[in-house]
């Protein structure tokens, strides 16, 4: 008896045996290489093609890629036996090199392994849209109105870049006009070749410049045939070494508003007192609101522990809200500049 029931399971994995090699799957290639291919492809797609070479229908019940940028596809029918099938693998193109896997699993056979791999180039920049802006022949990627922090005149500012591309078709030169002898401005490079990229660097140096207080300047940039307006705002304080005897400068009104106006023009004034024990020189000057300005034919000195008054005035005034700051050059070394700040509305 123990002898039949021995014979009779041999029989049994026999017949297991046969029954799993009666499935087989074949397929053409097990690695896919792409080669080289672009970013701005979006997707490349490849097809692993199988045969059945088994006696029975086979069924591919998944494919499981190795990462999200790799989507699986396959034959859903069962692949009758001597017919063929496929299984689709497109990845999502990213630039760099790739090696991905997708597993293929059928009924009543051992997972197959499949390759995917290739090298992808980056997609080129669309300059006109990494640099919005126009800038005469070339593209600018930042803005062109530069404002620089209050320096001394014995300090230069940090410099400062406007990011510049050439996304034309011909190389493009770049040279400047206006440029006063206290602002150092350069192009890197001079020339921009087609689809190059470039800066335009500006720095303020204050030790070269004579009117102190705030200035707007406007350079042109010339870029091929074509011209645009860079503007520089800076503010130099003129450097003043303390002695034992020192001004002291102090607004009595660090803010003036002129009122509610029903026209374009207003006057007021403004009070300065000299809380030092050393004449106080109201220099000269500046402010970064053309509308408003300074009575001031010639230095005002005030003596040590008076007041002085300067007048101000506003013409050609803006409907709404109207504002200045004003900056006064003095001798005062630690309040070199005084600023003060004006507004007005007009109904």
């Amino acid at each position: 008896m123990n002898r039949i029931i021995k014979t009779l399971g041999s029989l049994a994995i026999l017949l297991s045996v046969f029954s799993a090699n009666a499935q087989k799957l074949e397929f053409d290639e097990l690695v896919h290489d792409f080669g080289t291919v672009k970013e701005e492809l979006g997707s490349v797609t490849h097809a692993f093609k199988f045969v059945n070479k088994g006696d029975k229908p086979l069924v591919i019940a998944n494919v499981q890629a190795s990462c999200g940028c790799t989507t699986p596809g396959w034959t859903k029918e069962p692949v009758k036996p001597g017919e063929t099938g496929e299984v689709l693998a497109t990845y999502r193109t990213s630039a760099g090199s790739f090696d991905k896997v997708l597993t293929v699993t059928a009924s009543g056979l051992p997972p197959v392994v499949l390759h995917i791999k290739g090298n992808v180039t980056k997609k080129p920049e669309d300059l006109a849209v990494t640099y919005p802006q126009t800038f005469g022949d070339l593209r600018s990627k930042n803005k062109r109105d530069l404002s620089f922090p209050q320096i001394s005149s014995q300090q230069n500012t940090p410099s400062q870049t406007v990011e510049v591309a050439n996304a034309g078709d011909k190389v493009v030169n770049v040279t400047f006009e206006n440029v006063p002898e206290y602002i150092i401005v350069t192009a890197i490079p001079e020339s921009l070749s087609p689809q190059q990229k470039g800066q335009i660097t500006v720095s303020v140096n204050g030790e070269k410049r004579k009117k102190f207080g705030y200035s707007n300047d406007k350079i042109t940039v010339k870029t091929g045939e074509a011209k645009e307006i860079l503007s520089v705002t800076s503010i130099v304080a003129e450097q003043i070494e303390a002695t034992d005897r020192i001004p002291v400068a102090e607004a009595n009104q660090p803010a003036v508003d002129l009122g509610k106006l029903t026209e374009d023009k207003a006057s007021g004034t403004v009070e300065i007192r000299n809380l030092g024990n050393a004449d106080l020189l109201i220099k000269s000057f500046t402010v970064d609101n053309e509308a408003f300005a300074v009575v001031l034919k010639k230095e005002l000195k005030i003596k040590p522990g008076k007041t002085g008054s300067l007048k101000l005035s506003a013409q050609n005034l803006q409907k709404g809200n109207n504002a200045a700051t004003v900056y006064l050059s003095t001798n005062d070394p630690r309040k070199s500049l005084l600023k003060i700040s004006v507004k007005a509305f007009v109904d």
